[in-house]
């Protein structure tokens, strides 16, 4: 099984580390994972170009979609791009803050294999464990480490931190989308029509969910969300 990861991240740098430290960390018969990164170069402490060189010196397969400043707030002009070139199999749409059980995509892999909606044209929503906000800012701004860094035993460490809520599953938002790509391609081969799409008005997601049919719940193991500021997206959050 092919599995593309599509992330658009702009000034989520330090937590795009945790993100990709924990898909460098997948164990067991882990599908082949290329991982998709959308972002404004030039910007961001690390610098986004920074980050990807790190893990692709680690092993990831990374691909590189860059945006322009105009773009960049509106990450259904990603999502579509990849949504029209990948080669994968299905493609995952998720957060740049997200950080995966080790087990987790081996997991979703057997799920695939044997469920039988794995044929239907609809959209995988999976659960969050969402940390809380002030316990993840205060870890942030006292983390010392030099980023770009690989966080060695990721998903341990998040498993220990305090859970704001979970949920996801039965609305599949933005977070966690995960499709099968022919069917994306049966319906057009877009994320979403929309033009305009801000960070706090995501209609492309809600737009995905409705092209291609609705969504399924999936029960996964533990994705865990780094919370961040709710301020503008001028913070490093």
């Amino acid at each position: 099984m092919k599995l593309e990861i599509a992330i658009h991240t702009h000034n989520y740098e330090k937590r795009l580390c945790w993100m990709l430290s924990s898909i460098l960390q997948q164990e067991g018969n882990v599908p082949d994972i290329t991982v998709s990164i959308a972002y404004l170069p030039g910007t961001d402490k690390p610098a986004c170009e920074d980050v990807i060189a790190f893990f692709r010196d680690k092993g990831l397969d990374i691909i590189e979609v860059i945006m322009k400043e105009n773009e960049i707030h509106n990450r259904s002009i990603s999502r579509n791009i990849r949504a029209g070139e990948t080669e994968a199999d299905w493609i995952l749409f998720a957060d740049s803050d997200m950080v995966y059980d080790s087990h987790f995509f081996e997991d979703i892999q057997k799920k695939l294999d044997t469920d039988e909606r794995r044929n239907e044209t609809k959209v995988f929503g999976a659960n969050r464990h969402s940390l809380d906000i002030p316990f993840c800012i205060k870890y942030f701004d006292e983390d010392e480490r030099e980023y770009p860094c690989e966080i060695p035993n990721v998903a341990s460490i998040c498993s220990e931190w305090p859970v704001m809520w979970v949920k996801g599953a039965g609305i599949a938002p933005g977070n966690f989308q995960l499709a099968r790509v022919q069917a994306i391609k049966d319906k057009g081969g877009i994320y979403c029509g929309t033009k305009r799409d801000l960070w706090r008005r995501t209609k492309s997601d809600r737009g995905f969910r409705v092209h291609m049919g609705g969504r399924i719940p999936m029960e996964t193991l533990h994705q865990y969300h780094l919370n961040h500021d709710r301020g503008g997206p001028e913070l490093q959050r």
